[in-house]
């Protein structure tokens, strides 16, 4: 959609009526100053297409004019290669009007007019794209509420494809929690050591040997440390309190204080020069002034007498205009009754040769509709027995209860075998049996753990016992056994194995119920009621009525009758809109001449309070050349000045330096002796004390913690890596989803701001920060011009995104560039001249001398006077 011209009477100030003519695609600016009735358009706009006709709520009743009256507007569009003209008037009665019209002929009124135009642009609280791009005065925020949400969301959704893609699925879910499982044994959500797991106990191991041994190494180092240090204090005092150096910054601080005066002198002569120059500026500005409004009295005298004589001949022009356009009504209003008469007769006829062609295919319809249903009862059926087989086999916390148990047990066992004692046997050369074990021979140099105690069988010498001591683990693992067994008791399985089947058919009957259902919802999307219902409800077939042409027959007739009563249409309203025209036209050219009268007399009525407008212009243009010349004298002499004078801060500088090298040469000096001091008594301290033999023996101990910690570490480490390799995954994702408007916004973002990055949350497709230098800004903290600038940015984002996806609507900015600097709005300028090419943009703004550097299309609101002559 694009707009092509808003028309506007009795809203708020405009009780006559005014109209913006001559927006077309790109940008166009509407500057001009406060309260010139540019917020009132932009409400006007809103109303246009989103208030109904009979409403007179507070936003409707806000347009009417002090004096009262009906608020009138009209806006001129082009949708695709089609001109449309929407017009509206609310009224307190409630009884307004709305009308379409397409080039120039009615299309749509009333409720359908509304139908029409709610087809065309959802409203903001709807999720409708104005809530993205019509921004109101004051009102820069990119969060106005869900609707803005709704709107952001479906645009990137119908990019990128469904939200579901990002999150990664439920498999991702149930690998991410058993990871997170794993590593919780050994940190906490904050990624800290657990509070008694295997790697809090390593760290604090390693942690206490590590400060015993630096306790150790740094009462050893200590005392060298030192002794070099109290050789270093005692050269730099010497050097600190040689003589002649305190005399040569005694000299240095009297020569800053000498040259620090004459340059305090030197900018109070500065000043008063300044002062003289804005008071000789000042007079020079009156004179100008007062020259201007002698010269404008005199050329309104000279424009309005040209104007009078033109409004009387304009008056007599349309009143002939009014009388040939009101024959011409009188005739095409008695074509348009006789046609009308045709059209109603042809399309009765019509309608009765669709009824007979709809009842002979009322059966193909029953037959179809009884075969879907049949369709539909057998995978009923089937659907009913697989719900009954997803109820038999151990549900899914079942059966992970029983892995866990098992996997305990496992562990337990294999703790039990490490801890227990063990066999080795090593035989003699050329030996290979001879010691037996359970029936068997003993392997050569393998070790055969006996938690349970055993019997070794000799040959040729007896059997050796051994009897195994007591195990802290075995009560743990006969524990863990008996709660695996109740578990399988308690579940109705023998086995793990007979569970691990019964849930594996459990899970295959769920997958059989998913496509019986879905291929149900496809043969009776409704329901099999609703399948039933649709077939009673169709009619029985009857007889075609006797006499009727044929459907293509009567549809020629119907359609010839309506393009005949169309064209009838045509002429009649377009006399018609000749007739209120030129009545119009006629009576605005009267109005327009008693103005012009009016005018011509304002202009003697000003020119009388001057005795002699002539001679006071001549002698204002002498005084304005007397001040400019005492003006340029005044700049001459402060620039002498200027460039005569010393650096005064430079001067202060010098001081503040000279001053500070003393005081901190005292300063260090004292420094010094205390420090010396302190380190004579701790070098006597330290000096006898030896720590060499506990350091070595510290150092053995904390070398076997770290090796332990490093171990446990790994475990730790592969774990960590591994989830955060699937919530990059998931992240990733994420960026998928907001990448299109990122691709349209990074252009614009690097206009102002060259290698910066724009973070949005992927939720609300808001910003969350702005990274520069390398450095990432909380949204929130960014200065009002700042948040202001990527607000404007964004909304050109989602337009160029709606264009793309055919759905284009205008950008309209009320006063959007408020807290924006000078230099920086150069660059917002260069970002809407960019995104004009493929937008229709339009800016209202009261900053005429800045915005006069934006370019583009100029508009303006045209009075009564222009909207008449173009009428």
């Amino acid at each position: 959609m694009k707009l092509l011209a808003i028309r506007l009477n009795n809203v708020r100030r405009f009780t006559d009526p005014v109209e913006i003519t001559g927006i077309g695609t790109g940008l166009n600016v509407l500057s001009a100053p406060n309260e010139s009735g540019k917020s009132t358009i932009f409400d006007a706009l809103q109303a246009l297409f989103f208030k109904a006709y009979r409403s007179w709520d507070k936003e409707v009743a806000s347009l009417a004019p002090y004096a009262g009256g009906d608020p009138e507007v009209a806006v001129e569009i082009e949708i695709g290669d089609n001109r449309f003209k929407v017009e509206k008037r609310w009224s307190k009665t409630r009884k307004g009007e709305a009308r379409v019209f397409r080039d120039g002929h009615l299309i749509k009124q009333a409720d359908d007019a509304e139908m029409w135009l709610a087809e065309l642009l959802k409203a903001p609280k709807e999720g409708g794209p104005a809530g993205l791009l019509w921004v109101r005065q004051g009102l820069t925020s990119l969060d106005e509420g869900e609707g803005a949400h709704s709107a952001r969301r479906d645009l990137l959704s119908s990019v990128t494809g469904e939200v579901e893609v990002m999150t990664g699925g439920r498999r991702m879910d149930a690998t991410r929690a058993r990871c997170r499982r794993e590593l919780d044994r050994y940190v906490t959500s904050s990624g800290k050591a657990k509070a008694g797991g295997p790697l809090k106990l390593a760290e604090d191991e390693v942690a206490t040997r590590v400060l015993q041994c630096e306790d150790l190494a740094a009462k050893a180092a200590s005392l060298s440390a030192e002794l070099d240090r109290r050789r270093q204090l005692r050269r730099e005092l010497v050097h600190l309190e040689d003589g002649d150096q305190d005399l040569a910054r005694l000299a240095r601080l009297a020569l800053a204080e000498a040259a620090h005066g004459e340059a305090s002198r030197h900018a109070e002569a500065l000043e008063r020069s300044i002062e003289i120059e804005r008071s000789k500026r000042l007079e020079m500005e009156r004179s100008e002034e007062r020259l201007s409004a002698v010269e404008a009295v005199l050329a309104e005298e000279t424009a309005a007498g040209a104007a009078l004589e033109l409004a009387i001949a304009d008056v007599a022009f349309r009143k002939a205009q009014h009388r040939d356009a009101d024959e011409a009504f009188t005739e095409a209003r008695r074509y348009f009754d006789k046609t009308a008469s045709a059209a109603e007769t042809a399309s009765d006829i019509y309608r009765r040769a669709l009824r007979a062609q709809a009842y002979a295919a009322t059966a193909e319809r029953r037959a179809e509709l009884a075969l879907r249903l049949t369709r539909a009862e057998a995978l009923r059926t089937e659907l009913e027995k697989a719900v009954a087989d997803t109820k038999i086999g151990p549900t899914d916390n079942v059966l992970r209860q029983l892995e866990d148990l098992a996997g305990e047990v496992r562990v337990l066992r294999k703790a039990r075998e490490i801890e227990s004692a063990a066999l080795t046997m090593t035989y003699t050369v050329g030996r290979a049996d001879g010691v037996t074990l359970h029936g068997r021979a003993l392997p050569d140099r393998d070790r055969v753990p006996i938690p349970d105690g055993a019997t070794l069988e000799i040959d040729g010498i007896g059997s050796l016992t051994i009897h195994p001591g007591a195990q802290s683990g075995a009560e743990t693992l006969a524990v863990a056994e008996k709660a695996l067994a109740d578990s399988l008791e308690v579940s109705g399985y023998d086995t793990l194995e007979t569970a691990r089947t019964a849930a594996r058919l459990r899970l295959e009957a769920s997958a059989r119920h998913r496509d019986a259902e879905h291929q149900l919802h496809g043969a009776a999307p409704n329901g099999i009621e609703a399948l039933r219902e649709s077939l009673a409800r169709l009619p029985e077939p009857v007889e075609a009525e006797l006499g009727l042409p044929g459907s293509k027959e009567a549809q020629e007739a119907d359609a010839a009758a309506k393009q005949a009563l169309a064209d009838a249409t045509d002429g009649l309203e377009k006399h018609r809109s000749a007739l209120e025209i030129t009545q119009t036209q006629a009576a605005r050219a009267t109005a327009a001449a008693e103005s012009a009268a009016e005018r011509v007399s304002r202009a003697h009525s000003a020119l009388q309070s001057f005795e002699d407008a002539a001679a006071d212009k001549t002698k204002l243009r002498n005084e304005l050349d007397e001040h400019r010349t005492a003006l340029a004298e005044a700049i001459r002499q402060r620039e002498a000045i200027f460039a005569a004078a010393p650096d005064l801060e430079a001067a202060k500088a010098a001081l503040q330096r000279a001053r500070s090298v003393i005081a901190r040469v005292d300063a260090d000096r004292q420094r010094i002796r205390i420090d010396l001091g302190r380190l004579d008594t701790a070098i006597d301290i330290h000096a006898a004390e030896a720590v060499e033999e506990e350091l070595a023996d510290v150092e053995m101990r904390l070398k076997a913690a770290r090796r332990r910690l490093d171990e446990t570490m790994f475990e730790v480490s592969v774990l960590q890596s591994l989830n955060e390799a699937l919530e990059s995954a998931r992240t990733a994702a994420r960026d998928r989803y907001v990448e299109p408007v990122l691709r349209e916004l990074t252009p614009l973002i690097r206009l102002l701001w060259p290698e910066a990055e724009l973070r949005l949350d992927a939720e609300k497709v808001l910003p969350t920060a702005l990274v520069r230098a390398g450095t990432e800004e909380d949204f929130e903290i960014l200065s009002g011009g700042t948040k202001e600038q990527i607000a404007l940015l964004v909304r050109l984002a989602f337009a160029r995104m709606l264009a793309k996806s055919g759905n284009a609507a205008p950008v309209i900015l009320d006063d959007a560039i408020v807290y924006t600097d000078d230099d920086r709005i150069e660059l917002i300028f260069d970002a809407l001249t960019r995104q004009e090419q493929d937008l229709q943009i339009i800016v209202f703004s009261c900053r005429q001398k800045a915005f006069r550097d934006l370019g583009g299309r100029g508009l303006r609101i045209v009075g009564e006077e222009a909207v008449l002559d173009a009428a």
